[in-house]
């Protein structure tokens, strides 16, 4: 019996056959550049037997083959796409943070504008005796004047509300007389105060 009528290899050559038809018929994917009718439309995915693809589609710039691995060129579209997100988070981030500061700037120039209408703050106090002898009309407190008096006075009479560590003046003012008081606010500038500590009327 020759090779060629041997049962095992005809079953061989068969299948050899087959597979090679199948390849032939195997169809692969490919991206729609174009609308086809009756095939699809532009941006679909489908598959096609590669002689359609590769004499008709391709050719004629209607369809491209869909690429499995594109390697660094994904991960470059990747770092592409994250710069670019940072770029707009930055560019929010940076807007809210404009937006704070253009608030936090009318805010403090309304507090400025209000405190140059005040100018001046009387404070009554309790003062000691003045000892005989003792030269000038200062007389000392019973205690001291200090920033958060001034900022209670400033809300309770003007309605103005304002964090003592804006305030700039001497820390505890121990004596009757006239004192200078400067508010400090970020963005908006400065208020000159003068603060007037005169004797309490009890005492007058």
């Amino acid at each position: 019996m020759s090779l060629l009528t041997r049962p095992s290899f005809q079953a061989r050559l068969s299948t050899l056959v087959i597979q090679r038809g199948m390849k032939r018929k195997a169809k692969i994917p490919v991206t729609l550049l174009k609308d086809i009718p009756n095939v699809g439309t532009v941006g679909n995915v489908i598959s096609v037997h590669r002689a359609y693809m590769r004499h008709e589609l391709f050719p004629k710039r209607l369809a491209e083959y869909v690429k499995k691995y594109t390697g660094p060129l994904d991960r470059n579209k990747v770092a592409e796409e994250k710069e670019q997100a940072e770029a707009v988070e930055t560019t929010v981030q940076s807007t809210v943070s404009h937006n704070k500061i253009h608030n936090v700037a009318l805010k403090n120039q309304e507090l400025i504008d209000m405190l140059l209408d005040v100018k001046s703050l009387v404070f009554e106090r309790n003062v000691m005796p003045k000892e005989d002898g003792a030269e000038g009309d200062a007389q000392a407190l019973y205690g001291s004047l200090t920033k958060t008096d001034v900022v209670k006075l400033l809300e309770e009479v003007h309605g103005i509300v304002i964090d003592k560590d804006a305030l700039h003046m001497d820390e505890k003012i121990k004596s009757t007389g006239e004192y200078t008081c400067v508010a400090k606010l970020m963005y908006a500038g400065q208020a000159t105060l003068k603060l007037h500590v005169v004797p309490s009327k009890a005492d007058s």
